[in-house]
């Protein structure tokens, strides 16, 4: 494991690692979805004596994207890349381990008798909420020890979240799971796509799709945030409590109120109330602290994010 790593470290142009997922992803999908038809089965690849799930195609694609632009960011900003793959040797594995320990933890039917009970992921039960957590009190820790600042590098690391949300959701979809009640509008049902439109009849009904609405709702905050930090608009630490704001906002008001079902998240509870609700709001009210009172009291002083930037890196 030590000489893969050391290999994966010193290998000359890593932007052909972080991309080699994606061009697996699209290859598998032109070749096996289009004939298999709907309900498309969850397994992207069958070994005999292991199975590879969509889903964890999509997360890990997501992961590899996200880190591919964390990457290109790096050098924009002087900062020598290895360091984000340092990081993220432990990071990625520390994420799985607090995703999996939130769902635990809010679980409304706790059935774990031992150690490995509890970090048996085979049937589900990850929570993004858990790996945000886990990935923010990482890179607090992480930047003190390195010496490097906080917000710029959560600014950095904001986009690499949202891509790998909007990327992540398909695994919902194959998974046909995450969705909305049952489509009572026949406005709804005419724009959208037929893959995906079959793919929600589940039950007799077809049902919103409310992986793609929140995937549709984070691709225009990530736009928004592409746009924006190549302009003086913002200064170091806006982007990351835009994020928390948008997708807090989007998922916690929006998406979740209109779930119904299908995804073991669902049946999280705190206080007897959702979850994903609660914690989706307070990420929500988090970015908005960050705005308006560390901004103005704890960082004033940032500079505008574009003016960290060494190099185009066209």
């Amino acid at each position: 494991m030590t000489k893969i790593i050391e290999f994966f470290k010193k290998s000359s142009d890593r932007r052909n690692y972080t991309i080699l997922p994606i061009v697996f992803l699209i290859v598998l999908a032109l070749a096996i979805l289009p004939q298999s038809g709907t309900p498309y089965n969850n397994i992207a690849v069958d070994l005999g004596f292991a199975q590879i799930a969509w889903y964890a195609v999509f997360i890990l694609t997501g992961l590899s994207l996200g880190a591919f632009l964390a990457y290109e960011e790096f050098k924009r900003v002087g900062w020598n890349p290895e360091m984000l793959f340092d990081a993220l040797i432990w990071a990625v594995p520390l994420s799985i381990i607090g995703s999996r320990l939130y769902y635990v933890l809010f679980d409304p039917s706790p059935n774990y008798n031992s150690i490995g009970d509890i970090f048996n992921i085979q049937n589900g039960g990850l929570s993004i909420h858990g790996a945000v957590i886990t990935a923010v009190i990482f890179i607090i820790i992480w930047t003190k020890k390195k010496k490097l600042n906080f917000w710029l590098l959560a600014d950095i690391l904001a986009i690499g979240f949202l891509v790998g949300q909007i990327i992540g959701r398909w695994g919902n979809f194959m998974n046909r799971e995450a969705y909305g009640p049952a489509i009572e509008s026949q406005f709804i049902l005419n724009i959208l796509p037929a893959f995906i439109k079959d793919q929600m009849f589940i039950n007799g009904v077809y049902h919103h799709p409310t992986f793609l609405y929140e995937g549709l709702w984070n691709l225009a905050g990530l736009i928004f945030l592409l746009i924006a930090r190549r302009k003086r608009w913002f200064k170091v630490g806006d982007t990351i409590g835009l994020y928390l704001i948008w997708y807090g906002l989007g998922r916690g008001a929006i998406i979740e109120p209109l779930r119904t079902g299908g995804d073991p998240n669902d049946a999280l509870r705190m206080f007897g109330l959702p979850t994903n609700i609660i914690l989706s709001l307070g990420l929500f009210m988090l970015g908005g602290i960050i705005m308006i009172y560390v901004k103005s009291k704890v960082i004033k002083d940032q500079k505008y994010y574009v003016d960290m930037l060494v190099s185009s890196h066209d």
